[in-house]
């Protein structure tokens, strides 16, 4: 698969969506019949849209909540949707080629060009972007090697089958040993929600 001839059509067209096309639930969590398989899954996953206004409001309070229930938390985005798999391709084309956290402020600049920079020209996009990612020593999605490709498909086929197998509509969320859909929205504070991981991580699988 040629990333350019995936890339190009949709800068023009990629638009900001909804977190959800849910109605809001009451219950802190539910239960999934079964378990998501993908291995080496964190005991808690973010699972988050770069289109998404509530995650990048969300990434502010992810160290207390890490703090808090005392775990690392790890990211997953979703594709749920034409526009959650554009954002998914420019997240995994960045987070592909960096071993451990991401440097600081990569994250929020890659919301912010989701979110602010992107207009209806698809050149001035592609400029853009690869100009973000030269600000971060990155190869730009356009100019991957073929190997650099297949490390991107592997972890948007991994971020896929998180989507898939969670059933999560709704983000930002976090998905508990690979089994408790946690509702953000049912939560009134970051403590509230760190009770909540550190309940579901101790009930395990």
């Amino acid at each position: 698969m040629n990333l350019k001839r995936f890339l190009l059509p949709l800068f023009a067209a990629l638009t900001i969506s909804a977190c959800s096309d849910e109605a809001p639930q009451n219950d802190k969590y539910t239960t999934l019949a079964t378990p998501v398989t993908v291995e080496n899954l964190p005991a808690v996953t973010e699972v988050f849209s770069l289109s998404c206004g509530h995650c990048r409001s969300m990434e502010a309070a992810i160290p207390a909540i890490e703090a808090a229930a005392d775990v690392k938390i790890g990211k997953a985005h979703v594709t749920f949707n034409e526009n959650a798999t554009f954002a998914a391709m420019i997240y995994y084309s960045a987070m592909s080629q960096i071993d451990g956290a991401p440097p600081e402020g990569l994250t929020e600049a890659l919301f912010k060009f989701v979110q602010e920079d992107q207009s209806d020209d698809a050149e001035k996009n592609k400029a853009i972007l690869s100009s973000l990612f030269a600000q971060y020593n990155l190869v730009s999605p356009f100019d991957m090697t073929e190997a650099q490709q297949e490390a991107l498909f592997a972890d948007m086929e991994r971020a896929d089958q998180i989507t898939v197998e969670s059933e999560i509509r709704s983000v930002p969320t976090f998905l508990v040993n690979g089994k408790y859909v946690v509702n953000t929205s049912a939560h009134q504070s970051a403590e509230e929600l760190a009770d909540t991981l550190k309940m579901l991580m101790a009930k395990g699988q």
